[in-house]
């Protein structure tokens, strides 16, 4: 399988997106200019992704409307910082690519990517910590918890289309 520059027209962020971004490898754009050049497409991709999984967060969350008063504010901010997080995922996805397309993965790129992806995924982490801690204290520890099962499932279906799309390294 060819993985072309930005997964072939179909690159996928950490929150389930598919966004277009095509490239041929000979000719392979930086991760930052893909970015660039199609940042209306994916500020618009992530603006759609965010609405979808509010309504899904908004329809199991349950709150009342003084739990929602102090939760929505939190979430908004904790989105915010998570939409940060997913456009590194994206330009970590269009570094594989490029790497990929080059031929087998060489050692130093497979290093540096690994490195990328442990701290990328440490910095989710922090920040899901953050938040859950935020809303325990303003909201209530059930309404914490509850936030954190809804968003591991959501990471967990985005992980998974993410792994679908992307060919492991040779």
């Amino acid at each position: 399988m060819r993985l072309h520059s930005a997964l072939a027209f179909c690159a996928v962020l950490s929150t389930g997106m598919v966004l277009p971004l095509a490239a041929h490898a000979e000719d392979a754009p930086s991760s930052s200019e893909v970015m660039a050049q199609h940042k209306q497409a994916i500020n618009n991709r992530l603006a759609d992704i965010d609405y979808k999984r509010k309504r899904i967060v908004e329809a199991n969350m349950k709150l009342d409307a003084a739990e929602g008063e102090k939760f929505w504010p939190i979430y908004n901010s904790y989105r915010t910082e998570a939409d940060k997080l997913s456009k590194q995922t994206l330009a970590i996805i269009i570094d594989y690519a490029g790497a990929y397309n080059a031929g087998p993965v060489n050692d130093d790129d497979a290093a540096k990517l690994q490195k990328q992806v442990l701290e990328l995924q440490d910095d989710k982490q922090e920040l899901k910590e953050k938040y859950v801690k935020r809303i325990a204290k303003d909201v209530s520890p059930k309404r914490a918890l509850r936030f954190l099962q809804i968003e591991d499932q959501l990471d967990a279906m985005a992980l998974l289309e993410i792994s679908r799309e992307i060919p492991l390294a040779d």
